[in-house]
């Protein structure tokens, strides 16, 4: 199925999930820049939200922002 596909086709589908993956990561860095976290170090849920691809930045709205703000 992707045996014919080019370089430029599989960026072109992957695209997508590329700009969702850079979007959510720095929509959550700024998050936890100005607003701090809940449970972990600001550097800590950094290296998550950087590393960790989807799941890290999923991970911060679920668990690791803070509730008070």
């Amino acid at each position: 199925m992707f045996e014919e596909m080019t370089v430029s086709g599989m960026v072109a589908l992957a695209s997508p999930l590329i700009a969702l993956q850079l979007g959510l990561a720095v929509f959550c860095t700024v998050k936890i820049l100005r607003e701090g976290t809940a449970n972990l170090n600001k550097i800590a849920w950094c290296l998550i939200v950087g590393l960790v691809n989807i799941f890290g930045p999923l991970a911060f709205l679920m668990v690791g922002k803070r509730k008070d703000i």
